[in-house]
């Protein structure tokens, strides 16, 4: 009776187990390694060239891994999910990995090499899908003079796609083409629906300040990159963001359409944040990241671009005149330029 009653004390300290986690980069490679005390039961899932996750069955408990700053893998996550623990894997760069154990200690082995840059050289563009923010009862943003983000957002992307259609000749799709109402999720699906291979939704910023001007330029994360981010998102998601289920592997699964598409999610963003703060004038606020619900569920490289701030009375005129916005436009058409030609390299 002693012994059982001793065997049920330590049984939970065998079952949650410490799990440790390191990387390195070599020559040609990195390398990225769980260890356990005794072999485990797990399961790989790839989610295009940019992310990879391991599923550990069972109770474990992991020592974080130290910060990343590695020559391929940009992040890595673990998340307690329903029967085990989920770790994701995310690379800089397209890239093929394998994965195998070694013993004493027991040790799951993930290699990854970057991928031959065939595969995106073959990469074309074809299809643009614009999204204009808000329509209907959703107005947006209001500018000091009264300027409706929703109105606004419909103007700019009818000019840019007339302008992306005669300069790069690729198809241009908006979402809406009138002040109606469409929800986020319908939005993404009219690009995926669509094969699109571009998903860019335009949108206008607001702030208390009105001394604010400038672009900022958003691509997909379960997470925000700071605070005004996370509330700029809470704030354009309407209050969508609920339909997905309150846990971890909800927000993780949001992230998953996006994953494989990571990478060109941030070049596209940055090629279109840089030249229009350029063009606009102003220090370049960088690329950010947040749980836009219309970017949830793209299938192709998709990011929510807030062009300018409406509520900035001298760019509210601006903004309100065609010589102005053709200005902003071409830099969105030379931010795609960019991007296409980051991809070729």
């Amino acid at each position: 009776m002693r012994k059982l009653a001793l065997f049920l004390l330590i049984f939970p300290l065998l079952w949650t187990a410490e799990l440790k986690t390191r990387w390195a980069d070599h020559k040609g490679f990195s390398r990225f390694v769980i260890e356990a005390p005794s072999p485990i039961q797990y399961s790989i899932g790839e989610y295009g060239e940019f992310f990879l996750q391991i599923i550990l069955h069972g109770d474990h408990s992991i020592k974080p891994t130290p910060s990343v700053d590695s020559r391929i893998f940009s992040a890595v996550e673990a998340k307690r999910v329903e029967g085990g623990t989920l770790v994701l894997i995310r690379f800089r760069k397209s890239s093929l990995w394998k994965v195998f154990e070694l013993q004493d200690p027991f040790r799951i082995v993930v290699d990854v090499r970057p991928r031959p840059q065939g595969r995106i050289m073959k990469y074309a563009l074809r299809t643009v899908v614009l999204d204009p923010g808000h329509g209907g009862q959703e107005e947006g943003a209001v500018g000091r003079g009264g300027t409706k983000e929703k109105d606004l957002a419909l103007t700019f992307c009818k000019e840019l796609k007339v302008l992306l259609e005669s300069r790069l000749g690729v198809r241009v799709i908006l979402t809406r083409r009138d002040d109606s109402f469409l929800g986020l999720d319908e939005r993404t699906a009219i690009a995926n629906n669509a094969k699109a291979d571009l998903f860019v939704s335009i949108h206008f910023n607001y702030s208390d300040d009105p001394t604010v001007k400038g672009p900022e330029t958003y691509f997909l994360s379960s997470t925000a990159t700071d605070r005004e981010s996370r509330l700029l998102a809470y704030k354009e998601n309407m209050g969508e963001i609920t339909r997905a289920p309150n846990t971890d592997i909800g927000l993780i699964l949001w992230d998953m359409a996006q994953n494989q598409y990571l990478y060109q999610s941030s070049k596209l963003a940055e090629a279109i944040q840089q030249e229009l703060a350029a063009e606009i004038g102003v220090k370049n606020r960088g690329v950010k990241q947040a749980p836009f619900a219309v970017l949830m569920g793209a299938t192709m490289p998709a990011v929510l671009v807030e062009v300018d701030f409406i509520s900035n009375p001298e760019e509210e005129k601006l903004l309100n005149t065609p010589e102005y916005r053709r200005r902003l436009e071409e830099a969105i058409l030379r931010g795609l330029k960019k991007y296409m030609g980051s991809l070729r390299r």
